[in-house]
């Protein structure tokens, strides 16, 4: 149990500087209206604050723990697969977006980043 509030707190001091760091350095992009290149940062900010949640019921290797993250994984396949398609329609040939390749990388990375804490929050909270 030490070792869970030893991360817990790890997770949300990472999260409390990051998020705001990643609000500063996002700002301008948003106001010009082009895609904010630093967003990666903000993601892993929210990340880290939803692991700081779920530290405590990760980090005691449990039958609930393996349960929570074996859920949270198979889900996660059919979400990435599901954003893979979703950005292909929307950034393909015929699709209304144009987006480089390395932008398209970071919106999977961010889809990524935080739809595995947050779907292991949703099963923590059902199991």
């Amino acid at each position: 149990m030490k070792k869970a509030r030893k991360n817990q707190i790890s997770y949300l001091f990472l999260g409390i500087v990051m998020v705001p760091l990643g609000i500063y350095i996002n700002y301008p992009y948003i106001m010009q209206n082009t895609f904010p290149e630093g967003i990666m940062i903000l993601f892993i900010g929210t990340s880290s604050l939803m692991m700081a949640y779920l530290s405590p019921h990760l980090f005691p290797k449990v039958e609930r723990s393996k349960e929570i993250l074996c859920k949270s994984m198979s889900i996660n396949y059919f979400v990435l697969f599901g954003s893979m398609t979703l950005l292909i329609l929307l950034t393909g040939s015929l699709g209304p977006f144009v987006l480089s390749a390395s932008h398209v990388l970071i919106v999977l990375f961010c889809i990524m980043v935080t739809t595995i804490p947050l779907t292991m929050i949703v099963y923590a909270n059902s199991i």
